[in-house]
């Protein structure tokens, strides 16, 4: 099915990211330098194979779906470290608390940027799909985000004190940026799926009827 290939490759790079969160923790070292250096790794080995494919059997993803392939490993590595980071140390996830975890965050996001340079000449570049299926994306992404806001703010207007004070400023802020990076997965993976679909219905469109 056209939904598995995008989220089996998602679920693997968020578990990566709190995976490193949870060996810095527990060992004491800083592993944002190692989540950077894995994805520049990827987006180097993968760049490669698709050029590859594309000298041979023209299946490589286009140049905007590249893109979202990078955009995907990098925002879920983010998001798994952040996410794991914040329920494992909560306030303690500011800088000279005796742990990295916040400096790793920025670590693996310079890495994304780092990435990026691999894929900057496809970043210009749209085919005739583009426009709708990132259009959808978005829709996808915004959705998600209201639905968790609106959850969240009926929490802290409704939840008795008690429960509402575990959630400090500090930590709220952080979910926050939780929210916003779960939200831009979702408009990221709605739109892999798509093109996934829309990429199944043209090769079986082009196969001769039995």
């Amino acid at each position: 099915m056209p939904l598995l290939k995008p989220i089996a490759f998602l679920l693997p790079c968020l578990a990566v990211g709190a995976g490193l969160a949870l060996v810095s923790l527990a060992v004491g070292i800083s592993t944002g330098w190692a989540g950077a250096a894995a994805l520049v790794a990827w987006a180097f080995i993968a760049r490669r194979r698709w050029l590859q494919l594309e000298a041979t059997s023209g299946l490589e993803p286009g140049a905007p779906e590249r893109i979202l392939w990078l955009r995907t490993a990098g925002n879920a590595l983010i998001l798994g470290h952040v996410a794991a980071s914040v329920l494992l140390v909560r306030d303690d996830l500011r800088l000279g608390h005796d742990n990295t975890l916040a400096i790793d965050s920025w670590t693996i996001a310079l890495g994304q940027l780092a990435a990026t340079l691999l894929f900057r000449r496809d970043e210009k570049e749209r085919d005739e799909r583009h426009a709708a299926i990132a259009a959808r994306g978005v829709r996808a992404g915004y959705t998600v985000l209201i639905v968790c806001l609106v959850v969240l703010l009926g929490w802290l207007a409704y939840a008795p004190p008690p429960q509402r004070s575990t959630l400090s400023h500090f930590v709220l802020a952080n979910l926050m940026l939780v929210l916003i990076l779960a939200s831009y997965g979702v408009m990221l993976l709605r739109q892999l799926i798509d093109y996934a679909i829309d990429t199944r219905q043209a090769l079986a469109a082009e196969r001769p009827a039995s």
